[in-house]
């Protein structure tokens, strides 16, 4: 297990993390769409539950969103992924906009049930960010139709319940970060100086850099091993000059 002080330079322990990440990914059937689809797929035919269904859905989303881009996902496109008819799509989703806002209800639990996993698990606060970092690029990297649907929804201008959504998620992720870097700006192990409220910020700004660049090379299996490397990085800038 890693540990950092303001004096230390060590690298962090993101085996350590993905071992967490991956075995909680195994346990909670709600984190991957990987996990939703296979059991969809056993049950293939059984009659579904409505819950299961509305999983089934939100997979289906998030597959297609990968594959094709948001803007291809018709509610047909979605009835034929899953095996069934428009009209059964509209049985358990009233709209389009209803089915955006349970994608991203599924995203915010999924996502804040697998930080609180990995953070507990951790002592220092700064052992903490590191395993929450490390956690949010597992997600993203087991489920990459994520954020190209968040960066659709936040690119066009206008308000919308769907928009407040994805808008109050993320101010509610950053808030529990922003509470992270003060624990560990509290504990001496980031500078006294440091903006905590700033620090989320660069701190998400690094994760979607991976994706941008994961996404350009067709390539998310490579997204932990960068982020291996470019945590260090995020530590040193978030510690500043260091004194002679």
């Amino acid at each position: 297990m890693s540990s950092f002080s303001s004096g230390q330079s060590r690298l962090p322990n993101g085996h350590y993390t993905l071992k967490i990440v991956t075995t909680y990914l195994q346990k909670c059937k709600l984190t991957t769409i990987m996990d939703i689809q296979g059991s969809v797929h056993k049950a293939s035919r059984q009659r579904l539950s409505s819950d299961e269904r509305q999983r089934e859905i939100v997979a289906a989303v998030l597959a297609l969103a990968r594959e094709r881009g948001p803007d291809a996902i018709t509610t047909q496109a979605i009835a034929d992924r899953i095996g069934v008819t428009q009209g059964a799509i509209f049985r358990h989703f009233p709209h389009k906009e209803a089915i955006w806002m349970a994608v991203f209800a599924w995203v915010r639990e999924s996502l804040g049930r697998l930080l609180a996993t990995a953070v507990a698990q951790r002592q220092s606060p700064l052992a903490k960010i590191e395993a929450a970092f490390f956690a949010h690029v597992t997600f993203i990297a087991t489920n990459p139709g994520v954020p190209r649907v968040l960066f659709h929804e936040l690119q066009y201008p206008g308000d919308s319940p769907v928009r407040a959504e994805v808008q109050a998620m993320i101010a509610g992720y950053r808030e529990r970060l922003t509470a992270l870097f003060t624990e560990a700006r509290t504990a001496g192990e980031l500078p006294a100086t440091l903006d905590t409220a700033l620090a989320p910020v660069l701190f998400i700004g690094a994760v979607q850099g991976l994706v941008i660049e994961s996404a350009l090379a067709g390539n998310e299996d490579a997204m932990m091993a960068r982020a291996q490397q470019m945590f260090p990085l995020l530590v040193h800038g978030y510690r500043g000059p260091q004194e002679a």
